[in-house]
Order: structure tokens, then C-alpha cells, then sequence
């Protein structure tokens, strides 16, 4: 079974990366950035970036730094910077279960829809919190496991399917976010009837 990194949706598909998934995930990305009410200064980073279909929505007065550990898919972000003039946003290979960062080093630190492609989102979320500053918000988007017994198991069932693609079905919330040093803001479902979740938390000082 392929590993999330390995699945062909984050090489060489990547350029047919924006037309299946772009369409569906690119409104609610934006909406969570612009909540987070960015300031002049503020330095960001997006972990995951992807092809970088929510890179828009940061303001050009923050620094942004995006990593992904997909070239193909980088390719394709940069050509997004260099398009829209975003002398803001600075582009790195990157593993998300290994920042290559300083502790404390980000006022903020977003993910979108990565959380259930890493082998181990437990780890991906501490050092998401590690290099965030204290005081500082980690914002995710992401599918976690229903409540729902009859929905979780078609979840399971699907599961063999999702992770050949490259991700999970069967994450739990409470198993990745239970112990860290964070205080939730927001969590819950985009909306009614979404399957993804918006979780917003600050560290704690």
C-alpha cells in the first residue's frame, strides 16, 4: 500500500491537482485564513501547501512560509506566486512530521486537508505547535472519523480505498488532539452537512 507522500495525487498527478480537489476545498481555506484576522508582521506558516490554492487569501503584509514535500506539487505553487506577484510567500521542500524550524518560530501555522495524509497526525500537530510562538493560533481543516457508528463504518469500509489515494478516513479527533499545550477556538464542522472540520487553537503561554 502506498504511504500518503508516495500516492501518485501528490506527484505526478499534481498538475490535475486543482481541478478534482481545488473546487472543493479552495472557499473554506480561504474563509479559515481570513478569520484569523492576519497583521502587518505577522509571519505564517502553511504546512502542506500543496499547489497552493488557498496562497491568495494571505495578506501580502504577512510573511508566509508554505512547505510540502512534493516537488511536482510545489512546481505548480510556485507558478502561483510568480503569477500573482506574491513577494510574500516563500516556497520550501518541507516534512510536516519534521519542521525544519526553530521552537516558537510563527505567530500563526495553518494546514488544509493534510492531517489525515501524513502517516503519523499525531506528531504532525506537535511540531505544528512546537514552532508556533506561545500565544500564537494553529489553524487545520480536516475529515476526522463521524460519530456516527453507522457513518464510521463506511468509513472503514472505504478506508483501503482513500488510503491508496493517499489519505485516511478513520482519523479520531480525540486521538490527535488530546495533550498538547493548546486551547480549541473553534471546533466543528464547516457546516451542517460537511464531512470537514474546522479546528482553530491557540498556544498556550
Amino acid at each position: 500500500m502506498a504511504e500518503p507522500h508516495q500516492s501518485r495525487v501528490y506527484s505526478d498527478l499534481a498538475r490535475f491537482y486543482d481541478f478534482f480537489f481545488g473546487r472543493v476545498f479552495v472557499d473554506r481555506e480561504h474563509e479559515v485564513i481570513e478569520s484569523l484576522n492576519l497583521r502587518p508582521g505577522n509571519r505564517v506558516l502553511e504546512v502542506g501547501v500543496g499547489t497552493g490554492i488557498a496562497l491568495d487569501a494571505y495578506p501580502p503584509y504577512a510573511h508566509i512560509v508554505a512547505i510540502d514535500p512534493s516537488a511536482s506539487m510545489l512546481k505548480h505553487a510556485a507558478e502561483k506566486v510568480k503569477e500573482n506577484n506574491m513577494g510574500h510567500v516563500e516556497l520550501k521542500i518541507g516534512d510536516a512530521l519534521n519542521l525544519d524550524f526553530p521552537d516558537n518560530s510563527f505567530d500563526f501555522v495553518t494546514s488544509f486537508h493534510v492531517l489525515t495524509v501524513v502517516p503519523d497526525p499525531y506528531r504532525m500537530i506537535s511540531e505544528m505547535v512546537r514552532v508556533c510562538k506561545p500565544g500564537g493560533r494553529i489553524a487545520m481543516t480536516t475529515h476526522f472519523q463521524s460519530a456516527n457508528p453507522i457513518v464510521a463504518l463506511a468509513n472503514t469500509l472505504v478506508n483501503p480505498i482513500t488510503k491508496l489515494l493517499g489519505w485516511s478516513t478513520r482519523l479520531r479527533k480525540q486521538d490527535v488532539l488530546k495533550g498538547h499545550p493548546i486551547t480549541l477556538e473553534r471546533n466543528g464542522k464547516v457546516s451542517p452537512f460537511s464531512v470537514h472540520t474546522v479546528i482553530i487553537a491557540r498556544k498556550n503561554s
